[in-house]
């Protein structure tokens, strides 16, 4: 069975980020992409993928890697199956691995707003300048310190902060073109559109896209799902619940799991 507390704390209401950015940093991505090409490079179920990474598919370890993959445009999924996109491939080929970094680190909504917006300027002094930009870019005050902390080490691991210097991002050597730049480069007649998988669900009938995104994680029907996998994924969405929506009940909601005797 599940037992759902709530434990009083002194909880506040809570803000929904409106942009996207992912939970954690880039290294997590590439590790996905490289857990899909020891599975052989084709699509894999949940389990199939997990269990190539050494992970549980119910864990909250796998879903958090699996949604910052998605956030740098590195994997795409359908029908219960992650697939590798493009960059994806050549993310996990140490031959292009570089080059594809910048590309996936500039597919974060987050990131290539804070790149656009501070080209050839410092960036804001850290920790809270740069977190209240964040947080001014559409990021939940709640999530900036998170954002900051896997911008930084994401930032860092593609190449944009040359010599050690933080204060500024600069557009690395060997710099290809994110989908946005091919589909502006399309729009003006310079190119041929690419067509490039989205790196985050688009929001449905109102729904939340990290909420959207949660669902696509869940295992197909009928397939073997533990039930402490499932109080793990129920968990994250309680836990994703109290970053989107707003509530005046102070306390947190703890999903646990109860073996019958």
């Amino acid at each position: 069975m599940y037992d759902l507390k709530v434990l009083d704390n002194s909880g506040k209401s809570r803000v929904a980020s409106t942009i996207n950015f992912p939970y954690t940093d880039i290294g997590d991505a590439i590790a996905v992409a490289e857990g899909l090409l020891k599975g052989g490079g084709t699509s894999l179920s949940r389990d199939q993928l997990a269990a190539a990474m050494g992970l549980s598919p119910g864990g909250g370890g796998f879903n958090v890697k699996v949604s910052t993959a998605r956030a740098f445009g590195i994997i795409e999924s359908a029908g219960g199956k992650y697939t590798l996109t493009e960059i994806g491939f050549e993310i996990a080929d140490p031959g292009r691995q570089k080059e594809a970094m910048i590309t996936a680190f500039l597919n974060v909504e987050l990131y290539r707003k804070v790149f656009d917006e501070f080209r050839g300027k410092r960036l804001p002094p850290r920790p809270h300048g740069l977190e209240n930009a964040f947080v001014s870019f559409g990021v939940s005050p709640k999530q900036a310190v998170t954002a900051r902390l896997a911008f930084d080490k994401s930032a860092r691991a593609a190449g944009f902060f040359p010599n050690g210097d933080e204060d500024r991002l600069v557009e690395p050597f060997g710099f290809v073109k994110t989908s946005q730049d091919r589909e502006e480069e399309a729009a003006e007649g310079l190119a041929p559109t690419v067509s490039t998988p989205t790196p985050a669900p688009t929001p449905v009938a109102g729904l939340h896209r990290s909420i959207l995104g949660m669902l696509d994680e869940l295992p197909p029907a009928k397939s073997n799902w533990s039930k402490e996998e499932q109080a793990d994924w129920l968990q994250a969405l309680a836990t994703m619940f109290q970053v989107i929506y707003k509530s005046e009940d102070k306390g947190d909601i703890v999903v646990s799991y109860e073996s019958k005797a």
